[in-house]
């Protein structure tokens, strides 16, 4: 029997033995079961922490921690409120605790404290975090308290030990009312590209066919691996990404609203269109979770919506980045120009008939003539052993200088496929009717087709090929 509780963040918790004449019941943990960001300890029966201690903060028990929304942790302090969604270790520049959350003040001058927690010491180590980031610009219209702001929070080791938890408070001696858990890997190798995709938010909307090309034209490009950030999809869509994740392909991690929202797939789609600052300053935290989780494993992270895909004129994602690296080396970023593959481009032209026409990639090869203008709506390569802190676009900050570099549009352009213009450009009309045939796509056409084919194969979709699917 398997009971599931999401406050353990979606992790099982096997029944080992329900005693009849009792009411205590005896559970059965194994490692795997405590993803999510809650500490393993409290889910290992031979290391039950105790909340005793010597020292002016106790270790917070198990339902102590608060949890808003399924995934983030909440502190109160005298003057805010944060949320925290998960924490890192960062050995780049000597060794360092990041963690990923939002506060309730802009740039708080109070003074923050990290509660460093190792295996069998009872004590926690206590030192004051360093400022804290603020992942967002002013000018994007979020200047106020009115907002949970994204920041990043850093705390300095004060050895070589690596800490299992952390928790953050206001005072040195609180009694947290947070534990999160310290992701921290090893690889002897790094691969080269992890592209990182914002929470996905379509419920009623089937994008199956979509998604299985897109994941597949970004394989052949050079991407080893697809961090996925799901607030809610159809049963479809679903479907694929569960394939995929048993593949190991990808991965998806579940994302909440945070703060005193509701997470109904309705709801939850009505506040992200309608709340578009908040949605922004939310959008940072899954971007900068996935370049912490990845900073040890990969070279390069890769932004992407689901709508758009960095094409090379000729060869992949590693030709391209050899030449870049060649060219101009160690930038922080290598950004590609945005140029929009509409809808309105394909209705005048008639379908492809060598090709499927759910293959919505594959089809729209019409474009407008026109780039966006120079550094707008750009999304590039960012250098995983430079970047401190991302946003969709550019570097927040860099371990050092950020450099970003523009890639020449004859070696590669982002290629933006969307049914129209974002409502920022202000020349959509003349995209919308000058456009020019553009096939760099059709480089990787036939084994596409056959990729996704297999896909929908195996999944048993899609199998009328000539159905009308846009």
């Amino acid at each position: 029997m398997v009971i599931s509780y999401q406050l353990f963040l979606n992790s099982e918790l096997s029944l080992k033995h329900i005693s009849p004449w009792t009411s205590k019941t005896h559970y059965a943990f194994s490692p795997t079961n405590t993803t999510g960001n809650i500490p393993d300890i409290y889910f290992t029966a031979s290391k039950k922490p105790t909340k005793l201690n010597e020292t002016c903060a106790y270790f917070p028990q198990l339902f102590d921690i608060k949890i808003k929304n399924n995934y983030w942790q909440t502190q109160k302090t005298d003057n805010g409120t944060f949320n925290l969604f998960n924490a890192y270790l960062d050995r780049r520049e000597g060794s360092v605790i990041r963690i990923i959350g939002t506060y309730s003040q802009l740039h708080p001058q109070d003074e923050f404290f990290c509660q460093l927690w190792y295996d069998n010491q009872h004590a926690p180590v206590i030192v004051p975090t360093e400022p804290l980031l603020w992942m967002f610009l002013a000018h994007w219209g979020a200047d106020t308290n009115n907002f949970d702001h994204p920041y990043l929070i850093t705390c300095a080791l004060t050895d070589t030990r690596v800490p299992t938890s952390v928790s953050l408070v206001g005072d040195p001696c609180d009694n947290a009312t947070n534990n999160v858990k310290i992701f921290s890997t090893r690889v002897s190798t790094k691969k080269n590209f992890v592209v990182c995709v914002k929470g996905l938010s379509f419920p009623f909307e089937d994008k199956s066919a979509r998604l299985a090309e897109w994941i597949e034209l970004l394989n052949i490009l050079g991407a080893e691996k697809i961090q996925f950030y799901e607030f809610s999809v159809d049963a479809n869509s679903k479907q694929i990404l569960d394939y995929y994740s048993g593949l190991g392909r990808i991965e998806v991690t579940p994302l909440t609203l945070v703060g005193d929202v509701s997470n109904s797939p309705f709801l939850q789609s009505m506040y992200l269109h309608e709340k578009m600052i908040k949605r922004r300053l939310q959008e940072v935290i899954p971007y900068n979770d996935c370049l912490y989780k990845h900073i040890e494993e990969f070279k390069f992270a890769v932004l992407l919506d689901i709508d758009e895909v960095i094409v090379p004129v000729r060869n992949t994602w590693i030709e391209l980045m050899r030449t870049l690296q060649e060219q101009t080396p160690r930038k922080s970023s290598y950004v590609a120009r945005n140029v929009y593959f509409l809808d309105t481009h394909l209705h005048r032209h008639k379908y492809f008939q060598d090709i499927p026409r759910y293959m919505h990639m594959l089809q729209h090869v019409y474009r407008a003539q026109n780039y966006t203008k120079p550094g707008y709506f750009v999304k590039g390569f960012h250098d995983l052993g430079i970047v401190k802190a991302l946003h969709n676009h550019y570097p927040f900050a860099c371990l050092g200088a950020c450099s970003s570099t523009e890639i020449n549009t004859e070696w590669a352009q982002l290629q933006h496929y969307r049914a129209d213009c974002v409502a920022e450009i202000g020349n959509c009309n003349s995209m919308t009717v000058n456009n020019v045939l553009d096939t760099r796509v059709w480089n990787f056409k036939d084994e596409l087709i056959e990729r996704v084919q297999t896909v929908f194969r195996d999944l048993q979709m899609f199998e009328d090929q000539d159905q009308e699917y846009f």
